[in-house]
């Protein structure tokens, strides 16, 4: 029996071994708010840290830098090189298939459930308001 138990906890750890968000390159496909956007997504010991480019309207762009183990921990962000009130928790839950729950102040604020194509080329992101003036929404990056 106890065979059993330890081969039914290593198969299920085995697809949170494996989980990982791609590292690489990410380019926002065009939406409605019409501002680019890439994600840079680099290895960080076992977990990943990613750099977001957001161009700002009327020219320039800002940097959110968050490093996380994918354990569905909050995490902090920093915008711009200065600590900032938004956290995000974001959690592997397969080999394409992650959770991030994005706070501000301790307030969640979007649930955004991301899955990554099958040829590891593209992420769609769904996001789900959690706090008024938030948005639902569908969003596309595309590997570069």
């Amino acid at each position: 029996m106890r065979r059993f138990a330890s081969a039914v906890c290593v198969a299920a750890l085995i697809p949170l071994l494996r989980a990982e968000l791609p590292t690489g390159t990410w380019v926002r496909r065009p939406n409605k708010d019409d501002l680019g956007a890439t994600m840079i997504v680099e290895a960080a010991g076992r977990g990943r840290k990613l750099t977001f480019k957001v161009a700002l309207p009327g020219g320039g762009t800002s940097t959110m830098i968050v490093t996380t183990q994918g354990d569905g921990k909050d995490e902090p962000v920093s915008i711009d090189g200065k600590p900032s009130p938004e956290t995000m928790a974001i959690r592997f839950v397969d080999d394409r298939h992650m959770i991030n729950i994005i706070k501000l102040s301790g307030t969640t604020m979007v649930t955004q459930k991301s899955e990554v194509s099958a040829d590891g080329r593209l992420i769609k992101v769904v996001s789900s308001a959690d706090a008024p003036g938030q948005q639902n929404g569908v969003e596309y990056w595309d590997k570069k």
